[in-house]
């Protein structure tokens, strides 16, 4: 199976630049495509950016304006009704969600167990950006995520950013105590570690948001891979972002925060997580390959 993780920065912009939403995703040869930032209100889910012949979506869309605009972020999950990949394998999940706090599906009347903690308020605001759309596929979740962002002096949105995080961990553990897989694709806007930064400074690494990060990793006592690192523990310069309209990708003057994290066994094995997982596995039945990808300025179809 392959899944690709795109922040395409208005998903209008690129179904555009590339003739029709079918060019758009054909273009991956993916099984699944999850976009970040998409930058649509759910009244502008018009079938050209919604529907596509081959393909199911799933979409989340800012429901708020508190921030003094709408559709400022979004995401949606694309999966191809049939893979190429496999004559056995379908994309397609059995169950779908908008958000994580499961308030969106249930019309505020019940909070999640495990989010007992919080007001049900809290919850709705939580989900009310559209950040998160989950897709159930059987023998894995997938949690498709646009992190927020929150500058260093802004208060308000640093506690709304730990919050998010906060409740998306209880969902996670929640989901792994059933005996779960779970995939972690997109845009967390978080680089973990200095490495990851082109210009981290001595106090990087002690930021909240990436003690907490590093916090779910399997070296760090957590349940969750971070992919990428996992297999090139010690590659610099690796970033997947970088400020816009400034040349610092010729530069690669950059950060690291488009993710892929994996918890739970390898597919073949029911049990046994600690010698069993997805990045140290070489069983076919185990090669999901995932991509990142990031929308740039100047890009060509």
């Amino acid at each position: 199976m392959k899944i690709v993780t795109y922040n395409v920065n208005g998903l209008r912009q690129r179904v555009s630049q590339f003739g029709s939403l079918r060019k758009l995703l054909d273009s991956f040869d993916a099984d699944i495509i999850c976009f970040q930032e998409t930058k649509l209100r759910r009244q502008e889910l018009k079938s050209d950016l919604v529907m596509a012949d081959g393909y199911e979506s799933f979409f989340s869309c800012t429901r708020t304006s508190d921030k003094g605009r709408t559709g400022y972020s979004g995401v949606a999950t694309f999966c191809r009704v049939k893979s190429p990949f496999s004559s056995t394998e379908v994309a397609l999940p059995v169950a779908a969600e908008e958000g994580f706090t499961g308030l969106l599906e249930t019309s505020g009347s019940k909070i999640m167990e495990g989010l007992e903690d919080f007001s049900k308020d809290e919850l709705l605001k939580i989900d009310s950006e559209g950040r998160c759309v989950i897709t159930d596929h059987g023998h894995f979740i997938l949690f498709n995520v646009y992190g927020p962002r929150a500058d260093s002096e802004d208060t308000v949105r640093i506690q709304f950013k730990l919050q998010f995080f906060h409740v998306l961990q209880k969902r996670w553990e929640f989901l792994l105590c059933q005996g779960r897989r779970i995939f972690v694709v997109g845009d967390l806007n978080i680089a973990p570690a200095a490495i990851d930064r082109c210009d981290a400074g001595p106090d990087f690494a002690k930021n909240e948001f990436r003690i907490w990060f590093r916090s779910m990793l399997v070296e760090s006592g957590g349940s969750f891979f971070d992919v990428f690192r996992s297999k090139h523990p010690e590659r610099r310069e690796a970033y997947t972002c970088w400020p816009s309209n400034t040349g610092a990708e010729q530069f690669n003057y950059g950060t690291r925060i488009d993710h892929i994290l994996c918890a739970g066994p390898c597919l073949h094995q029911k049990h046994d997580l600690q010698s069993h997982n997805f990045v140290t596995c070489h069983v076919n039945e185990c090669d999901i390959l995932i991509d990142y990808k990031r929308w740039k300025p100047g890009n060509a179809p």
